[in-house]
């Protein structure tokens, strides 16, 4: 498969995600009952996992570690992760926060594996697109956070009236306005998709 129809498709998992979050911010009880809670916690989960692109990207995309020893050490990284929200999920006593971060880790190893480079690459080349991947993501979710917390948004299907169904504890604008964290995911995610296709437009052309 060639780099740019791998980049594109890297591209999927975050469309997926991106078309799931407008189906909750429409009908927040059409995946499940706590779809909303799940939704705020793949946001929590994204800031906590956007640290972890820089070892994905740079161990994915460096032309001095054999193949083998990528992929070997992009699995590492992920059970290591994976045991830290393993950890976070057992103290609330619920598995699907495991599931939400196994989602998330396969976009961020398609988008690290679909940029490795190819044969003959330099090392400045190799690491340029998947670093700048990397600082795109966190220009992305810091826009999609200010942008959906300071300006009006609609709340959709998200009413007042079934917001005490959403199963949410707490305080906050997220707690209290919760359909600002869906509208932050479909944002961020849909930036991250529009960005790895126009990347891997770029590396066509």
């Amino acid at each position: 498969m060639s780099a740019h129809r791998a980049s594109a498709w890297a591209a999927l998992p975050d469309g997926i995600t991106a078309a799931g979050f407008a189906l909750v911010w429409l009908f927040p009880f059409a995946l499940d009952e706590l779809s909303v809670k799940t939704a705020l916690l793949v946001m929590v989960l994204e800031f906590f996992l956007i640290h972890a692109i820089g070892f994905f990207t740079a161990i994915g995309g460096s032309p001095k570690i054999r193949r083998v020893w990528r992929m070997l050490a992009m699995a590492g990284l992920t059970l290591f992760y994976l045991a830290m929200v393993g950890a976070f999920a057992w103290s609330f006593g619920e598995t699907w926060p495991v599931l939400a971060f196994l989602w998330l880790a396969v976009g961020k190893a398609a988008w690290a594996w679909g940029t490795r480079p190819g044969a003959g690459a330099g090392g400045d080349d190799a690491m340029a697109m998947p670093m700048v991947a990397w600082a795109g993501s966190v220009v992305a979710y810091i826009f999609g956070a200010f942008a959906t917390l300071l300006l009006p948004l609609p709340r959709l299907g998200m009413t007042q009236e079934v917001q005490p169904r959403f199963g949410l504890d707490g305080g906050g604008v997220w707690i209290d306005e919760p359909h600002r964290v869906v509208a932050f995911g479909l944002v961020y995610f849909s930036l991250l998709c529009a960005a790895k296709l126009l990347m891997a437009r770029q590396t066509r052309a």
